[in-house]
């Protein structure tokens, strides 16, 4: 009879010593997974505050940019359409009160849609609305990068785009630019100005190479 109670006893002591065992695995498993959740938040809150934005000020070629997938781990936000002039692009920055990393500014070649004789005081229109445009920028970005035009062909305003790339290089002197005259060849145009997927993946790759200069931090940034 003795011996039975003790190996009774045995048992209820070996059935609740596992029921235990189980609960503090239970809640070492919850801490664990509490835990690794907590870091996988964590990390998402921090990538999202270290991925950098870039703002898109321009006309059609900024537009039709597959920046998404060329500029990553950039953050892409047009605030570009095309046909717009510099006059239009530069109320558009005036408008926009949202802050970036980097802003890219492209504008100039709408301004001479059928001009094929552009007169010198319409060429200095063009280089003031964006001078005008550019100070607003460094109020919205951290970093300016300009784009200047390139080699473009027949219904495109040819004559204009060599007098405004002159100018710009002589009057925009206060933000880095990109001169992309040496870049873009003839089998870069899709139609006789806007930029095949080729074109624009070597503008990507040179707009990427010169943030990084100043953004060393987004080789970092998962993509």
């Amino acid at each position: 009879m003795k011996e039975c109670k003790k190996n009774r006893i045995v048992s209820w002591i070996m059935f609740y010593t596992l029921r235990i065992k189980r609960i503090v695995y239970l809640f070492a498993s919850l801490f664990v997974i509490h835990c690794d959740h907590k870091q996988k938040a964590n990390n998402e809150i921090f990538f999202a505050l270290m991925t950098p934005t870039l703002g898109m000020f321009g006309d059609s070629i900024m537009a039709l940019w597959p920046a998404e997938t060329q500029l990553k781990p950039f953050v892409i936000i047009k605030n570009a359409f095309p046909v717009r002039t510099t006059s239009d692009i530069l109320e558009a920055v005036k408008n926009d009160k949202s802050h970036y990393t980097a802003c890219l500014y492209n504008g100039g070649v709408n301004d001479f849609l059928g001009n094929f004789t552009p007169q010198d005081n319409e060429i200095r229109n063009t280089i003031v609305n964006q001078l005008q445009t550019i100070p607003l920028l460094l109020e919205r970005c951290d970093h300016v990068l300009v784009l200047n035009t390139w080699y473009v062909e027949f219904p495109w305003p040819s004559e204009a785009v060599l007098r405004i790339n002159k100018s710009m290089k002589e009057s925009i002197v206060t933000v880095p630019r990109l001169d992309l005259e040496s870049y873009i060849k003839k089998s870069d145009l899709l139609d006789g100005g806007h930029l095949t997927e080729i074109g624009y993946n070597k503008i990507s790759n040179l707009t990427l190479e010169h943030f990084r200069t100043k953004i060393p931090w987004i080789d970092f940034v998962p993509r």
